[in-house]
C-alpha cells in the first residue's frame, strides 16, 4: 500500500559453529521490509504495519498484535508489540492481557512493546492485545510457543557383530519440546535407515528411536549417525543436533583353521609349520597365535585371495610329545586347531674302518650313540643293499681279509629308531682303504695324444694307488702342470715323462703329444706380391703351414682363369689371386697380386706418326708407350744435329721428322713422327710492272706475293675502273690503256685459316694538268690505307652475307667484280673484291 511499510520477519536460530559441544546456540533476527515513499511519515519499526498482521476490528478502530506467534525458549523472554489505528477523536488506551509475567517497555502514541519474562508455562493461553477508543474496544491475540532444544543426542554403542547377524541401533534424544516438532533420523553412511516423528505431548520429554540392522561384509567400517531436528518453522528457527557417530565392526570366521606341521622332528632341528584359514573377514583384523608346548612362536602372515596363511619355524630343544596350537581371532570369533609333535633325539650311527695293506685283516665296526627314546636297531650293509650283519645291540662287527680289489669298497651303517607310529632312519657310509703301489694304465694315461692348437688342455695322467699317488710330468727336465688347463700352442708338441709316486714306490710312463692346427699362409711361404716377365715359364704356388698338411689352391679373383701348372707368362696373367689352404681344422686365405713386366711398344694410338702444329700454340711433343715397368720416352729430330730453339710455343723451326725411343729394363722401341707447322700469311709484297709511274694510255700490272701455310688466297682493294683484269690465281691485276681512273692505292690481302695480312702500293698516271691533284691523291690514299685493309674482311663476310653487292659474270672467267656505290651527293667510292671458288 502506498505510504505504508510491510515487514516480513523470519527468525533463524542457528547452532554456533564455533562451539565445540554444540550445546549452546546463537540466534539471528532478520527483518525485511519495504520503505515508505518520500515525504510519508515513517512509523516505528515495532509498530504493526497495516495489512501485515491479523487483528480484531470494530468499525474503523483496529488493533494488531505482532508477532502472531511468539516463539520463546522455556524460561526465556519474548517481546509482543501491540498497535492500534483509526482512533483520532479520543485518547486511546493500549494494553496486553496474559497469564504470564509481562513488562511494558518502549512505546509510542499508537503502539506499545510488552516483554513476557521468565516464561515457565509449557502451553500458556494466547496473549491478547487490546485498545479502547472512547467507547470502542478492539483486541488481537498472539499465541505463545514455548520450546526446549534437546540437551543431548546419543547413539548407543554397537558391539562387533558377525556377518548375517542383527543388531538394534538405538538413538536417545534427551528433553525436547514440543515433541510434535521433533524429527529423529538414523543413517548408515549416506543411507537413511529410519526417520521418526512424534505426536503432541505436554511439556518436554526424552525419546528413543531404534532400528534392527542385519549386517553384511559391506557394513564393516560404515558410520551410523543420528540426527535430531526441532523445527519451529514458519514461526521460529530450526534446531539440529547430531550424535557422535558409531562405526560398525563386522567380522566373519566361517571355517576353523587348518594346521600343517611335521609329525616328527628331531630336537635341535628346524622345520616349517603353517596355519591357514579361509574366509576370515576383515582379513586385516585377523590375529594368529601359534603356541608350541606353551611357548608362543613368531609368525608371518600372507594373504592370497580369501585365504590367510601364518607361517612359523619349529625348533624344539627337548625330546618328548609336544602339542602345537593355532588360534585365529577375528572380532568376537576365535577358532583353534591342534596337532601332536613327536620330538626325538637321535645321533647318527658311527662306522669305523682302518686302512690295511693288501692281504691284511680288517675289522668293520657299526655302533650307535645313546638315543631318546632308546630303541635303536643296527644294520651293516654293502653297496648292493645286502645286509652283512644286523641286531639291536649297540655295536656290530665284521672281520675280513682285504684284497687289492677291495680298495674303495663301500660299507653302510644304518640305525633305525621307532618314533610314534613311524620309524626314523639314519645312515653312515665309509670306504675301505687297501694300501698298494701306484699303477698307470693306458686308459687313464694314454702314451700318444693329439691336441688342437687354440684349445685348452692339461697333461692329465691318472694313476691308481693307495695312498693316492702324486703324478708329475716333466719335459727336458722342466715340470709342467698336470691339473690346470693351458692354451695349446705348437710349442707343446713333444715327449713328456710322467711319474706316479706314493709312500710305497714310483711308476713312470712316456707321453707323446702331437699338436694339430689349422692352416696358415705367411709371406715366406706365399708372398703377397710377385713380379713375372712376359714369356718366362712360371707357376703360382703357395706353401702353407698346418697339421695335418693342408692342400693349397689358388684362383683368380676376376678375369680369365688363373695359371695352372708351368707355362709361358702372358700379360693377361697379371691380376689378383686368392689362395686357399685347407685341412680338417679349417682353412686360410691369402690374397696374391701378380705383376707381369714386358718390353716397351709404341702404337699409333698413343704416338701418332703425323702431327699438325700451328705456329704460336703451345709446343709439346707427347708420345705414350706401353710397357712394364713404365718406359722412359725420348724424342730427337732426324737429320738436324741442332735441336730446335727452346720455346714454349711452336715455331716454323719445329717442322720436320723426329724419332722417339721408349726404354725400360726389358728393351726399347722406336717410332718416327713427322710434324708440319702451319702459320698465317707473312711478308706480303706488291710489285708494279713496269713501274708505279704510268703514262696515260700505257698498260701495267700489279703482282702480289705472300708466304703462309696453308698457301694463302688473295683479295684486292682497287680504284674503280672498267679496264681491270685479274690473274687466274688472283695474285695479279692487269690494267690496259691506263687512264686517270687507274691511279691510286692498290691493296692486296693474303688470307688462310690462321689469319690474314695486307700490303699496298700507289700507282700514278702522269697527266700534266693533273700532276698536282695526283700528288694530293697519293697522300690521301696513304692515309686511308690502313682503313681500307680492315674493311676488306667486313666486305668478304658480313656485307656479302647481307646481299649488298651485285655479282656479274666476268666473261666466263673465275673473276668477280663487286661494286658498292655511295648514296651521298658528289662522286661515290667504288670497292672491288676478288672471289675465289671453294
Amino acid at each position: 500500500v502506498l505510504g505504508s511499510w510491510v515487514w516480513f520477519w523470519a527468525p533463524s536460530l542457528v547452532p554456533d559453529s564455533q562451539s565445540g559441544s554444540g550445546s549452546q546456540s546463537s540466534a539471528r533476527l532478520l527483518f525485511w521490509g519495504w520503505g515508505a515513499p518520500a515525504g510519508a511519515r515513517t512509523p516505528s519499526p515495532l509498530a504493526a504495519p497495516g495489512g501485515a498482521l491479523a487483528g480484531a476490528a470494530r468499525g474503523t478502530f483496529t488493533v494488531r498484535a505482532w508477532p502472531q506467534v511468539a516463539v520463546v525458549p522455556f524460561g526465556g523472554s519474548v517481546a509482543i508489540n501491540c498497535s492500534h489505528s483509526g482512533c483520532s477523536d479520543h485518547e486511546p488506551t493500549l494494553g496486553l492481557e496474559t497469564s504470564l509475567t509481562k513488562n511494558a517497555t518502549e512505546g509510542g502514541s499508537s503502539w506499545q512493546k510488552f516483554v513476557l519474562v521468565n516464561v515457565s508455562e509449557w502451553n500458556p493461553q494466547p496473549a491478547l492485545c487490546y485498545a479502547t477508543c472512547g467507547e470502542q474496544r478492539a483486541t488481537a491475540p498472539a499465541a505463545v510457543l514455548v520450546y526446549r532444544v534437546p540437551e543431548h543426542v546419543v547413539l548407543e554403542p554397537v558391539p562387533a557383530v558377525a556377518v548375517g547377524e542383527s543388531r538394534n541401533l538405538t538413538c536417545r534424544v534427551a528433553e525436547a519440546a514440543p515433541l510434535a516438532n521433533l524429527t529423529v533420523t538414523l543413517r548408515r553412511g549416506g543411507e537413511t535407515l529410519r526417520t521418526q516423528n512424534f505426536g503432541a505431548a505436554a511439556g518436554s520429554a526424552s525419546v528413543a528411536v531404534s532400528h534392527l540392522l542385519t549386517v553384511g561384509p559391506g557394513d564393516h567400517g560404515q558410520d551410523v549417525t543420528c540426527h535430531a531436528e526441532l523445527s519451529l518453522r514458519p514461526h521460529g528457527p530450526l534446531f539440529a543436533r547430531a550424535a557422535v557417530p558409531v562405526k560398525l565392526v563386522v567380522y566373519a570366521l566361517p571355517e576353523p583353521p587348518q594346521l600343517q606341521a611335521p609329525v616328527r622332528l628331531e630336537a635341535g632341528a628346524t622345520a616349517n609349520a603353517s596355519c591357514r584359514v579361509v574366509g576370515a573377514f576383515p582379513a586385516e583384523d585377523a590375529h594368529f597365535s601359534l603356541v608350541l608346548d606353551g611357548r608362543s612362536l613368531d609368525v608371518a602372515v600372507t594373504e592370497g585371495g580369501d585365504t590367510l596363511t601364518a607361517s612359523t619355524r619349529l625348533s624344539p630343544r627337548t625330546a618328548g610329545l609336544q602339542e602345537l596350537n593355532c588360534t585365529v581371532t577375528v572380532g568376537a570369533a576365535a577358532r583353534t586347531a591342534r596337532a601332536q609333535l613327536h620330538v626325538y633325539r637321535f645321533p647318527a650311527p658311527i662306522l669305523e674302518l682302518s686302512p690295511v695293506p693288501a692281504g691284511g685283516e680288517v675289522t668293520v665296526t657299526c655302533r650307535a650313540p645313546a638315543a631318546e627314546p632308546p630303541a635303536v636297531r643296527l644294520q651293516l650293509r654293502d653297496a648292493d643293499g645286502g645286509v652283512l650283519a644286523e641286531g639291536p645291540q649297540p655295536q656290530l662287527e665284521l672281520r675280513l681279509v682285504a684284497q687289492r680289489e677291495d680298495d674303495g669298497r663301500w660299507f653302510g651303517c644304518r640305525a633305525s629308531l621307532a618314533v610314534g607310529d613311524g620309524t626314523v632312519t639314519k645312515d653312515t657310509e665309509a670306504r675301505l682303504a687297501v694300501l698298494y703301489m701306484p699303477e698307470m694304465e693306458a686308459s687313464s694315461c694314454p702314451s700318444n695324444r693329439t691336441w688342437l692348437q687354440g684349445t685348452r688342455e692339461a697333461l692329465s695322467c691318472g694313476a691308481t694307488g693307495n695312498p693316492a699317488p702324486t703324478v708329475t710330468c716333466t719335459r727336458d727336465g722342466a715340470t709342467v702342470s698336470t691339473q690346470r688347463p693351458e692354451l695349446v700352442t705348437r710349442s707343446h708338441a713333444g715327449t713328456y715323462l710322467c711319474n706316479a709316486t706314493n709312500s710305497l714306490g714310483t711308476r713312470s710312463r712316456l707321453v707323446t703329444i702331437r699338436v694339430e692346427y689349422e692352416p696358415s699362409l705367411t709371406e715366406s711361404g706365399c708372398p703377397a706380391h710377385r713380379t713375372w716377365v712376359e714369356g718366362e715359364r712360371r707357376e703360382l704356388a703357395c706353401r702353407a703351414e698346418g697339421d695335418p698338411a693342408p692342400s693349397t689352391r689358388c684362383t683368380r679373383d676376376e678375369g680369365p682363369p688363373g695359371t695352372g701348372g708351368g707355362r709361358a707368362v702372358s700379360r693377361s696373367d697379371a691380376g689378383r689371386y686368392t689362395c686357399r689352404a685347407t685341412n680338417k681344422h679349417g682353412s686360410a686365405l691369402r690374397s696374391v697380386y701378380v705383376s707381369v713386366e714386358y718390353e716397351p711398344s709404341i702404337g699409333e694410338a698413343g704416338c701418332p706418326a703425323r702431327r699438325l702444329w700451328v705456329e704460336g700454340t703451345a709446343a709439346e711433343l707427347g708420345c705414350n708407350a706401353s710397357g712394364n715397368p713404365l718406359p722412359h720416352v725420348a724424342c730427337a729430330k732426324l737429320g738436324d744435329p741442332h735441336a730446335p730453339p727452346a720455346s714454349p710455343n711452336v715455331t716454323r723451326a719445329h717442322a720436320g721428322t723426329y724419332q722417339c725411343r721408349a726404354t725400360n729394363a726389358h728393351g726399347s722401341a722406336l717410332r718416327n713422327i713427322t710434324i708440319t707447322v702451319e702459320y698465317s700469311p707473312v711478308a706480303v709484297s706488291l710489285r708494279v710492272v713496269p713501274s708505279a709511274n704510268v703514262s696515260r694510255g700505257a698498260s701495267f700490272s700489279v703482282e702480289c706475293r705472300a708466304e703462309g701455310l696453308p698457301a694463302p688466297t688473295f683479295g684486292w682493294a682497287l680504284p674503280p675502273a672498267p679496264n681491270l683484269r685479274f690473274g687466274a690465281d688472283n695474285r695479279s691485276v692487269a690494267v690496259a690503256r691506263a687512264a686517270a681512273a687507274n691511279r691510286g692505292v692498290y691493296t692486296c690481302t693474303a688470307s688462310n685459316r690462321h689469319g690474314r695480312r695486307a700490303g699496298s702500293v700507289v700507282v700514278r698516271v702522269d697527266e700534266s694538268r693533273l700532276a698536282l691533284l695526283v700528288s694530293l691523291g697519293v697522300l690521301g690514299a696513304v692515309t686511308v690505307l690502313g682503313l681500307a685493309a680492315a674493311g676488306i674482311y667486313y666486305l668478304k663476310t658480313t656485307a656479302c652475307k647481307k646481299g649488298e653487292y651485285n655479282v656479274r659474270d666476268a666473261e666466263g672467267t673465275s673473276e668477280g667484280a663487286r661494286l658498292h656505290r655511295g648514296d651521298a651527293g658528289g662522286r661515290g667510292e667504288v670497292f672491288g673484291i676478288q672471289l675465289t671458288p671453294t
